[in-house]
């Protein structure tokens, strides 16, 4: 966020109901409160946006892109797709079941009982640290059963009109372990979107400590080409 501040674009990051120190409880909220959260937010802010969503907060950006709030473009981070986990829990289950099992303890238990190195694993490249893991993982929390169900077969979102009219660029790595190149694929055809995948890139790509600044600037330079 400082990084795209300083290059001109004012930052506002979103926290969800129950999630951080937001007020509201996330056991029971649904994608619709979440995608109202994001809705309400932007009427905070009284004008366009630029929604950038990360994981299952690109299926939220997803819901966003049409409606009474003006999206001006989006950019859809390592993101699910719109047939949501599916694709994800079945290759987390065939390709790192010690991550898929990881997760549910999150889940379930919640991050003390998770283990720092294969999180690392999940999230980020080998240039990301431990110790950089181990001051992140506190910050880790469970998310809402509601959404964990309905994630795997969600509502489909509907698509801006006509079709390919908004500026929306997916963008993730070919080594994420949670969400594969299948996913980010089927984001960029659903929406006739512009797909980027990063060769070696993993899922926390604002977060990894090689990765972050060469998200951040294939993003500016996606949005100065189209005159944002």
């Amino acid at each position: 966020m400082p990084y795209f501040a300083a290059a001109g674009y004012a930052s506002h990051a979103v926290s969800l109901r129950g999630h951080g120190d937001s007020e509201g409880r996330f056991n029971q909220a649904s994608l619709e409160d979440y995608v109202n959260d994001v809705r309400s937010a932007m009427d905070n802010l009284g004008g366009r946006c630029i929604l950038v969503g990360h994981s299952m907060g690109g299926l939220v950006v997803q819901h966003c892109l049409t409606g009474a709030h003006k999206v001006e473009a989006a950019v859809l981070m390592s993101s699910l797709p719109p047939s949501g986990l599916a694709s994800s829990a079945l290759h987390l289950s065939v390709y790192s079941p010690d991550v898929c099992l990881q997760l549910g303890l999150l889940q379930s238990i919640g991050p003390s009982a998770v283990k720092g190195e294969i999180i690392r694993r999940a999230l980020f490249s080998d240039a990301t640290t431990p110790a950089t893991v181990a001051r992140l993982l506190p910050h880790f929390q469970q998310e809402s059963q509601t959404i964990c169900v309905e994630l795997l077969n969600p509502i489909r979102p509907r698509l801006p009109q006509p079709r390919g009219s908004l500026p929306i660029l997916v963008i993730g790595g070919d080594r994420d372990v949670l969400v594969p190149s299948v996913a980010l694929t089927e984001a960029a055809a659903y929406f006739d979107a512009e797909l980027q995948i990063l060769s070696g890139a993993p899922h926390g790509l604002m977060l990894d400590t090689a990765w972050w600044k060469t998200t951040a600037d294939r993003t500016l330079a996606w949005l100065a080409d189209r005159g944002f």
